[in-house]
């Protein structure tokens, strides 16, 4: 099929209409307005000269046609003609393209574009357009025709001096119509706009795929399969121990078993040169790790995993070299805490009216230490009573499986609560974008955890790697070879740190052994550079990258 081939502006339009839709989107939150500084006064003011310039483009030109004149190069009695032609480009410049490209931009100019500012409500969503036409008529095109017309130079420098001052006034920058028109200039996020080498299709695992077919995500959705958490099957075969593991339960997760000092333990035993504790939805597991990496010797790279939102799509995004003690992590533990708990109420009162039993809730609930009761564990629950067990549905499972114990739990989770199911409960989760902001806040990075990565939509990939995303954990029990190989080409392509985890949750999951990240040796040096960006060599979350 013969490629089709676009012009430059073309391809700028698209780049530029595709920004305006992200800006929609996402790129409103993390929009940061002009303050009282010496930078933004400088960039604000050289986007204004820009403009300017722009606009007193016919006047540059009349000026050297007027030199013309005088040096007899142009016939004296053109001087007219050429004025007043000059005073209608002036208008068509000021008065027509400048409020059409303030429009057509929704809300930069050319020399707004030049420095990344843009003119947006006072809300931070983009402002309608009849707002910003006549912002900029009344603010910038009409004055240099009045003022210029009736008062000359002086009346232009005297408009000028106003409208700095009160800039200069404003704490947000706002011009005399800006806060006309509840307008304010603000930093626009920056994005990596590819319409060459469309990214969206990197995780098609076929380079050949053609570019109009998107890999369809597997059956399954991602709350589907941890509700599959039954009793564990065997442990899979081991692996080599790789000296870094960036990705550890302690007991502080509701899924892992054992303490932080047991942890530091065994990776002292193994002889592990560094390691997080990314603690599902808790950060408080790096106030004792930081003193026992000091005790045992190993770099301790503070840590946590969240699950977070995009695009409805839930993904679990893991913060690395965080301020643990800043107070947005505990705001993350307590809504975890009471979401999870919300839904295992719910969850457990569907299985009750649906199996026509009674579940002694706040009994089981207040022996569990973090108030959660899972579609698994109702289920180990039903099979394991004597008297529940002879339920026909329970029954039912254990004909189709045959005898299979485990396999007959797997099939009564997927018939009750999976999702579309009769006891599944709908969760919602943080948004992704203002986590990753929080990660960068706390002085951390933010790195896509590989728990069914392999089931993420492409789009909200490119979403989160534009959204400021650090890194991607390429290396992980979670994420098949085929998924790390293409991984890692993001990653290259993207300039983002490549990580490894094992994803270790002690004896509740025989399955997860720490260290066996599934790192081969040639890619340890990609998640050693990861761990090189400590204290002073940690490269700023800000800075943009190579």
């Amino acid at each position: 099929m013969p490629s089709t081939k676009f012009s430059e502006s073309e391809i700028n339009r698209a780049a530029q209409l595709k920004e305006q839709q992200l800006y929609r989107e996402e790129g409103f939150r993390k929009a940061k307005p002009l303050k009282r500084t010496f930078d933004d006064y400088e960039n604000h003011l050289f986007a204004f000269l820009i403009d300017l310039n722009i606009c007193l483009l016919p006047v540059y030109i009349w000026a050297i046609e007027f030199i013309l004149i005088l040096t007899g190069l142009i016939p004296p009695h053109f001087f007219d003609w050429l004025f007043y032609l000059m005073y209608a480009l002036l208008f068509f410049c000021s008065c027509v393209l400048m409020p059409l490209r303030l429009a057509a931009t929704r809300g930069q100019t050319w020399g707004m574009q030049v420095v990344g500012i843009k003119l947006v409500d006072i809300s931070m969503q983009e402002a309608p357009l009849m707002r910003l036409v006549l912002r900029e008529l009344l603010g910038f095109g009409i004055p240099i025709m009045l003022f210029g017309y009736f008062f000359s130079i002086t009346g232009l420098l005297v408009w000028w001096a106003v409208s700095i001052l009160v800039v200069l006034a404003s704490n947000k920058q706002q011009t005399l119509f800006d806060w006309v028109f509840s307008l304010i200039p603000v930093y626009v996020p920056s994005y990596k706009i590819r319409l060459g080498n469309p990214f969206r299709h990197i995780l098609s695992h076929n380079e050949e795929q053609p570019v109009n077919e998107v890999e369809q995500p597997k059956e399954a959705e991602p709350e589907q399969k941890e509700e599959q958490k039954a009793e564990p099957a065997n442990p899979v075969p081991s692996s080599s121990v790789s000296p870094i593991d960036l990705h550890i339960r302690s007991s502080y997760s509701d899924d892992a078993s054992d303490d932080v000092e047991e942890i530091f333990k065994k990776a002292k035993q193994q002889n592990m040169r560094v390691i997080s504790i990314t603690d599902h939805n808790c950060a408080r597991a790096n106030a004792q790790a930081l003193r026992f990496a000091a005790m045992y010797d190993i770099q301790y790279i503070p840590g946590m995993e969240a699950d977070v939102s995009l695009n409805n799509q839930r993904v679990r995004i893991l913060g690395y070299y965080i301020d643990w003690t800043n107070p947005v992590f505990d705001e993350v533990e307590k809504n975890s805490l009471k979401r999870e708990k919300e839904a295992s109420l719910k969850r457990a009162q569907a299985f009750e009216k649906l199996m026509n039993i009674r579940i002694d809730l706040d009994s089981i609930l207040s022996k569990s230490r973090f108030q959660i009761l899972t579609g698994a564990d109702l289920t180990n629950m039903v099979f394991r009573n004597p008297r529940t067990r002879q339920l026909e549905p329970v029954q039912k499972a254990i004909r189709q499986a045959e005898g299979d114990e485990q396999k007959a739990r797997e099939i009564f989770i997927e018939e009750y609560f999976t999702k579309g199911k009769s006891c599944y409960i709908e969760r919602t989760y943080p948004d992704a974008i203002s986590f990753i902001d929080a990660i960068h806040e706390s002085g951390g990075m933010a790195v896509l955890s590989g728990w069914h990565v392999d089931e993420l939509d492409n789009e909200t990939l490119v979403d989160l790697i534009e959204a400021g995303l650090d890194g991607l954990e390429v290396f992980t029990p979670d994420v098949d070879s085929k998924t790390s190989a293409f991984l890692l080409k993001v990653a290259s392509d993207e300039k983002l740190f490549v990580t490894a985890g094992s994803d270790y949750h002690g004896s509740k999951r025989p399955d997860r052994e720490l260290g066996k990240t599934n790192c081969p040796a040639k890619g340890l040096h990609s998640v050693e550079v990861f761990t090189r960006a400590l204290d002073n060599e940690k490269p700023d979350p800000n800075m943009p990258r190579a």
